[in-house]
This record gives structure tokens, C-alpha cells and sequence, in this order.
């Protein structure tokens, strides 16, 4: 039996997000008193919100009810690679009434959505931490996040929530988008460097 108690939604998330971090930096920089680099507070503050909003599209809406069932997971889980893109390129001009440009779109969008929401992490992540600018701790970082993202996903199909699919190809998708970031950072960083172009 599933007892629907109410909806959380990701937007409440973000602006509550943002507003406990915008008291706590700036109550943390005037007691410290020091000299503020502005350039890396505002990527600082581009970083926090783009990872709410990480959270807040892949979690959210979140439906609070228990009903816990063993065919939620078989039916959302996918632990074969790229079986998911395998099987929906196989679709194309037999699904949705043979409409291979809404099938091929739907495919672009899955792939490329899970892959743009990655670049920001492996492009920001490089500016504000030195440590991340090697390639092996993008990697490393971005892997953690997306498997994190999965693993919770997996917990919330075990409560019940619809809509949600455990899937190996997003934790691929996401680690090559964040891998690309990082090569834009790195393109920006030579230019900039080239023309002597002080970024943060």
C-alpha cells in the first residue's frame, strides 16, 4: 500500500541552498577580515548553485511515501553499458509511430543532458581548488559524484519513487562531460596564460 504524504520540490532546495550559503560566506569573510578575491568568490557561488541544481534535477521532485517493492529496482536498473543506447538506436523508425527524428532527438537528449551536466563540475572545480586541476582528480571527483547521484537514486526507487532509473550509462556520460570541462578549462587557462590574462 502507498501512502502519498507530500511532494518536495528541487526549486525549494536551491533558494534555501543559496540563501544559507550567501549568510554563511559572508558572516565567514567578515570575521576573518581578509583581502576578498572577488573573481573566485563569484565562481565559488556559480559552483554552489550549479551543484544544487545537480541535486535538485537529479532527486527532485522528491514524493515522500513508502512503498517498498522488488520489481521497482529490476525494472529500473541498468547495470550493462551503453545497453540503454544500444537498444534505442534500435527503436529509431519503429517507436513513436516511426518518428526517427523525435526518437534520434530523445536519444541526443539523453545523452547529451547527462554529458552537459557534468562540464561545469570538471570546468568551475579546476578554478577554485588547485588540486583539481590534474585530469586524474577530475575524473576521480566526477565519478564519485555521479555514482553518489546513483546510489541515492537507488535508495529513492526503493522507497517508491517513480520516474527514477539506476543507470551505468549516466555515470559514463557524466564523468566524459566533466572530462570535457576540464579540457575547456585547460584551453582558457593556455590563452589566457598566452596573452598574459590574469583569470582568477
Amino acid at each position: 500500500m502507498k501512502e502519498n504524504l507530500y511532494i518536495i520540490d528541487g526549486s525549494l532546495l536551491v533558494v534555501l541552498g543559496t540563501f544559507i550559503y550567501l549568510v554563511y560566506r559572508g558572516l565567514k569573510i567578515n570575521r576573518e577580515r581578509k583581502k576578498i578575491n572577488r573573481k573566485r568568490e563569484v565562481i565559488l557561488l556559480f559552483f554552489i548553485l550549479y551543484m544544487l541544481l545537480v541535486v535538485s534535477v537529479t532527486l527532485f521532485p522528491l514524493h515522500l511515501w513508502i512503498d517498498f517493492k522488488f520489481e521497482n529496482i529490476s525494472n529500473s536498473l541498468n547495470l550493462v553499458p551503453i545497453l540503454y543506447v544500444i537498444h534505442n538506436l534500435k527503436m529509431i523508425g519503429t517507436a513513436y509511430g516511426g518518428d526517427s527524428l523525435f526518437m534520434v532527438g530523445l536519444i541526443i537528449r539523453n545523452v547529451g543532458g547527462n554529458i552537459l551536466l557534468f562540464m561545469p563540475l570538471g570546468l568551475l572545480t579546476p578554478m577554485i581548488w588547485k588540486r583539481f586541476r590534474i585530469i586524474n582528480a577530475i575524473i576521480l571527483l566526477s565519478l564519485s559524484v555521479s555514482i553518489s547521484i546513483e546510489s541515492l537514486q537507488f535508495i529513492e526507487i526503493l522507497f517508491g519513487q517513480y520516474g527514477r532509473v539506476v543507470d551505468i550509462d549516466d555515470i559514463i556520460f557524466n564523468v566524459l562531460g566533466a572530462i570535457l570541462g576540464y579540457a575547456i578549462y585547460k584551453v582558457v587557462t593556455r590563452i589566457a596564460k598566452k596573452y598574459s590574462i590574469k583569470l582568477f
